[in-house]
């Protein structure tokens, strides 16, 4: 459920570079309506934030060095029940990226993207809805599309069901 407009998006930050860290926390706080309200540089960090904190966005970096932020991202959201993940990333992997959508991200900024993307998504993203760029939701539709398709009519089991006795 969005919260009120009266009251900020709370944001947890994960990425394991500290200077990025600071650099997003300035950029966030910068903006009326945001607040940081922890950090974490790896996955036992991250999920002990998340469960004190019960932030409203959760902004993931995919590469945390020796692990990679799809590894913990559906134990991240059970610890936050109500968080949306946003995943930021420099990893041009669009099966990474269609990856992090199908374990419940909500959205995907490349770190490429100009600050104010970034700043748009949150908001977005709070108020109920998904951030992907047109080629990735191309590819996801796409990609639904194929697999319903692909599933087989009673009546197709059936004759192969017979034909394979």
């Amino acid at each position: 459920m969005p919260k009120p407009l009266t009251e900020p998006i709370r944001i947890l930050l994960i990425d394991d570079h500290a200077i990025v860290l600071a650099g997003l926390r300035m950029l966030i706080e910068s903006k009326a309506g945001l607040k940081v309200v922890g950090e974490a540089g790896n996955r036992a960090d991250a999920l002990a934030v998340a469960a004190r904190e019960q932030p409203d966005i959760i902004l993931l970096d995919l590469d945390l060095g020796r692990e990679s932020g799809l590894d913990f991202l559906p134990e991240l959201l059970s610890a936050a029940r109500e968080a949306r993940v946003i995943i930021l990333t420099g990893v041009r992997d669009s099966q990474a990226h269609h990856r992090a959508v199908s374990l419940g991200a909500m959205g995907v900024v490349p770190k490429e993207k100009a600050a104010e993307v970034l700043i748009k998504a949150f908001e977005k993203v709070q108020a109920g809805e998904v951030w992907l760029d047109r080629s990735m939701m191309a590819k996801v539709l796409a990609e639904m599309s194929s697999a319903r398709a692909n599933k087989k009519s009673p009546h197709s089991l059936s004759v192969s069901a017979r034909s394979s006795r």
